[in-house]
């Protein structure tokens, strides 16, 4: 499995890096490897880019992908945390609510826009194979 992307790449997007970054960082990577699966480019023996530009773009993308999902409070294996919908204070009443088990899906199992966008303007994730 190619990992685009380190805990300390992470430095730049997220403050503080949570617990759980490397297996974020691992989910990400699968998403944008599976956005870029029609690529070509060269690449070392360990499988990454050849170009530093290229493997910026990736690295980028795992980091931008990794800060949404913190930052929506998605973890791609365990879900949302459920939010506080309403409280009173006398009764003692707390009720939870939980977003759209298909939106949920959706945040989890897809590339967010920006991670997207910073692979295409680096020439990467047009979904099309190059045909020569």
């Amino acid at each position: 499995m190619l990992i685009y992307a380190s805990t300390d790449d992470l430095a730049a997007f997220l403050n503080p890096i949570p617990e759980n970054a490397g297996a974020l960082i691992r989910s990400a990577s699968t998403l944008v490897r599976d956005a870029t699966s029609n690529d070509l480019y060269d690449t070392t023996p360990a499988g990454l880019p050849s170009d530093p530009d290229l493997r910026d773009a990736l690295r980028r993308a795992v980091c931008v992908q990794v800060s949404t999902w913190v930052n929506a409070g998605i973890g791609p294996s365990a879900g949302l945390k459920p939010v506080v919908a309403s409280q009173s204070a006398d009764g003692g009443s707390v009720s939870y609510s939980l977003p759209d088990p298909q939106l949920l899906q959706y945040a989890r199992d897809r590339l967010c826009h920006e991670a997207h966008l910073t692979l295409r303007n680096a020439g990467l994730a047009s979904g099309r194979p190059l045909i020569c």
